[in-house]
């Protein structure tokens, strides 16, 4: 496996992927883009990269990163004939939270895999702060370790096993609904007790809980602030399903799962599938009659 160039590409254009283009920019690196989404490259473009007609344009880079939105879309994107077409030592660094299952189905398909789910929000990213969670085989790994550190605080090596960096950032974000679904019960506690539910915060983040889950969900929980989304309620119930499938796979009981996903999927039914994850509270809230 040889060293990538400072030439690469880039797939998919949400908020993340866009956040980890102007990382790499920073950094010195050519990077070719394309996106479904009109107009989603146009401030990378400015900025320096080049915007791509087709996903072959990224991939002829020869090293494509992706953060794509489920293990379905990669698989429309990243197409037996693309890869058999794309140039030799071809690399694909899969961002995406996908299943353990699909990311050895990816690693199958042929050229170089690996599996690099992503812990933070967009701002993470900016800041610098951004966590990496790598895993796959070796070489690619070593090839693709100085791009990685340009995108992220630290790069988080799960060794050579495909599937397992997936499965740590599925069980990293079942941690995260948790806190969201604990948040969400000890606010409306204190709400009903008609105490200061943004003290509580505060006092958490100065304490026990400091970080940016329990500080800035615990705000937005507080004032009930859902807009923007940082992550959506859908894409939660989606990683929540990785979750219990990856246990389900594996023999593990997971007792609170079933509580979780139903809170979830009426939370994408009744409150809003396009509202951050952190509006999961609204449903404890109605049940407890507010």
């Amino acid at each position: 496996m040889t060293t990538p160039s400072r030439r690469v590409g880039f797939i998919g254009l949400g908020k993340m992927g866009r956040a980890i283009v102007g990382r790499l920019l920073d950094a010195g690196y050519d990077v070719t883009v394309w996106s479904r989404g009109a107009g989603t490259a146009d401030d990378l473009v400015t900025r320096g990269a080049t915007l791509g007609a087709t996903p072959e344009d990224a991939i002829a880079t020869g090293t494509v990163f992706s953060m794509l939105s489920n293990e379905e879309a990669v698989r429309q994107v990243f197409t037996a004939e693309r890869i058999r077409s794309a140039p030799e030592g071809f690399v694909h660094v899969n961002h995406a939270t996908i299943s353990p299952g699909a990311a050895r189905e990816f690693a199958a398909t042929g050229g170089g895999y690996l599996s690099a789910p992503v812990v933070g929000r967009p701002e993470a990213v900016v800041a610098g702060k951004l966590a990496v969670l790598v895993s796959g085989d070796a070489d690619v790994r070593a090839a693709t370790a100085p791009i990685l550190a340009a995108i992220g605080r630290r790069v988080w090596d799960f060794g050579d096993a495909v599937d397992a960096a997936p499965t740590v950032k599925v069980s990293v974000n079942y941690l995260i609904i948790h806190a969201l679904q604990a948040l969400s019960e000890s606010i409306t506690l204190l709400q009903h007790a008609d105490l200061d539910a943004g003290r509580f915060v505060e006092m958490i983040n100065d304490s026990v809980f400091p970080g940016a889950v329990y500080r800035g969900y615990g705000e937005a929980i507080t004032t009930g602030t859902y807009t923007p989304p940082g992550f959506t309620t859908t894409l939660g119930l989606k990683d929540l399903n990785l979750a219990l499938a990856a246990a389900g796979e594996l023999g593990v009981e997971l007792p609170t799962g079933p509580a979780l996903h139903d809170v979830f999927a009426t939370a994408v039914e009744q409150v809003g599938a396009d509202l951050d994850w952190a509006s999961i509270a609204e449903v404890t809230r109605r049940r407890s009659g507010e």
